[in-house]
């Protein structure tokens, strides 16, 4: 506009000086990103119990035992007596006096200690990856495109 038309239009009116913006299209930019996932991948595994196995031994005993012989003989005069009753001549009687016998019993004494760990162990595995990223490229051949700095208060 000229200045003489700028003039006629104040003393008409106002002028109001508008600029619409006009959507014409969206894009949605997109990058890729690495996103490792850890699979666990066993390899084998062991099964670690108590085994118990059974022996048979022979454990010699040494056992005493005390018994007192009575014999009376023939000719020695006077008679002898056990509980009351008298012994017969020529024979011999047995009196217990003291015997051992076995009671065997097991106790259980500590073999041997086993200590049992695991190790884990924490690496670290680098990869390379080519990942894309989109970027918007416009190409002005006509030279069309200028900077423009926008108002204080306005929406892009």
């Amino acid at each position: 506009m000229d200045e003489r038309e700028r003039e006629r239009q104040q003393a008409v009116g106002r002028v109001q000086d508008t600029e619409r913006d006009e959507l014409v299209s969206r894009l949605r930019l997109h990058e890729e990103r690495a996103v490792v996932e850890i699979l666990p991948q066993q390899h084998g595994a062991v099964t670690i119990r108590r085994v118990v196995t059974e022996r048979q031994e022979v454990v010699p005993i040494t056992l005493r035992s005390e018994r007192l012989e009575i014999t009376v003989q023939e000719g020695a005069g006077g008679q002898a007596m056990l509980n009351g009753e008298a012994l017969e001549v020529g024979r011999t009687y047995e009196v217990p006096l003291y015997e051992e016998r076995a009671q065997v019993e097991k106790q259980v004494y500590p073999l041997s200690d086993v200590t049992i760990t695991k190790q884990a162990r924490t690496y670290t595995q680098t990869e390379e990856i080519t990942l894309r990223r989109e970027e918007l490229d416009v190409e002005d051949p006509q030279g069309l495109v200028r900077d423009r700095t926008m108002p204080e208060g306005h929406k892009p």
